[in-house]
């Protein structure tokens, strides 16, 4: 079935990481969790790629010039290696390219910032972003930025909302095309994004609180919120935001978060953000071709065709084609 995953962490991997272990790969085929010739094998979709820059380790006063530069050379790397798929792997930036992609069922890249403090806060910037090809930001990662708040275990900083620059960013993101993600965002900040925003904003990558509380999963509000604007919530098949233990993403857990995304905000919120090639442990679904697998418990659990597909690839497609 052809598919639409809102996040994966494969560019970093190849970018960032190939030479240093010695492994040979790229985008149309790698040893990791998502290449074109898997995508092919499994009928094709469109994947978000996103550009991540682990900034813990910089010191604050340096991490928007770091992941500036890094940001820059990531999606470089990315033109260029997607360039040698040869039109297999073929550039999302408008609605029109989603819907090429759609009707001859080729695979497609859209190239998404995870975090945005590359931006430093600047439109101008961010408008630099979008010129090189960025259509999905995740406002903030694990860190503060000049946007706002990440998730935290510290409940005042969850309450924390989006800082000016944030709500002007939010604002110029709607204005461009830009999709909003909420994934890692603070909850204050997240009501500040339902507020502000005029169009459907999305979490890429995130669960239901009700089913594993984690400050990284959506509270049974939020869902309502999400689908009410139009947008959309990708599964993610991060252990520790699928159940309390955390070493283990099961197919099980999956379809139980699932099954409440869906009773909270119905059929046209689900989505696919598997987070592969982002997160550790022991995973049941480690590849992109393995995703038939959760195709297959759903169906067991009677999910019928109609709304696999919706969650496969419609509602995402929907979310897209309005904003792009």
């Amino acid at each position: 079935m052809y598919r639409i995953d809102l996040h994966c962490d494969t560019v970093g991997k190849l970018a960032g990481r190939v030479n240093r272990y010695c492994l040979k790969g790229n985008l149309m085929e790698n040893p990791f969790g998502v290449d074109v010739k898997r995508l092919e094998k499994t009928g094709g979709g469109i994947q978000c790629f996103s550009t991540f820059f682990l900034t813990g380790h910089v010191p604050s006063a340096f991490r928007e010039d770091y992941a500036y530069q890094k940001a820059k050379k990531l999606i470089s790397w990315y033109h260029r290696d997607r360039n040698l798929t040869q039109g297999r792997l073929q550039p999302i930036r408008t609605a029109e390219d989603l819907e090429y992609c759609f009707k001859h069922r080729v695979s497609g890249g859209l190239l998404t910032l995870e975090d945005a403090v590359p931006t430093a806060g600047d439109p101008e910037r961010l408008r630099e972003f979008y010129d090189l090809g960025i259509r999905l930001i995740t406002l903030t990662w694990n860190y503060e930025n000049a946007l706002g708040y990440p998730n935290s275990q510290n409940a005042s900083v969850m309450m924390r909302g989006l800082k000016p620059a944030g709500r002007e960013m939010v604002e110029e993101m709607n204005r461009l095309g830009i999709i909003i993600d909420v994934s890692h965002l603070s909850d204050g900040g997240f009501w500040d994004v339902a507020r502000i925003s005029k169009k459907p904003f999305i979490a890429s990558h995130s669960n239901a609180r009700a089913v594993t509380e984690h400050p990284r999963n959506l509270t049974d509000r939020m869902i309502r919120t999400i689908a009410e604007s139009g947008g959309v919530i990708g599964i993610n098949f991060c252990p520790r935001f699928l159940n309390e233990k955390g070493k283990v993403s099961r197919i099980r857990d999956m379809v139980r978060h699932i099954h409440h995304i869906y009773q909270t905000g119905g059929e046209d919120v689900l989505a696919i953000g598997t987070d592969l090639d982002g997160i550790t442990g022991k995973l049941e679904i480690n590849s992109c071709e393995k995703l038939e697998h959760l195709e297959d418990a759903l169906k067991k659990r009677h999910m019928s065709g109609r709304i696999l597909e919706k969650m496969w690839s419609r509602n995402a497609k929907r979310v897209l084609k309005e904003i792009l």
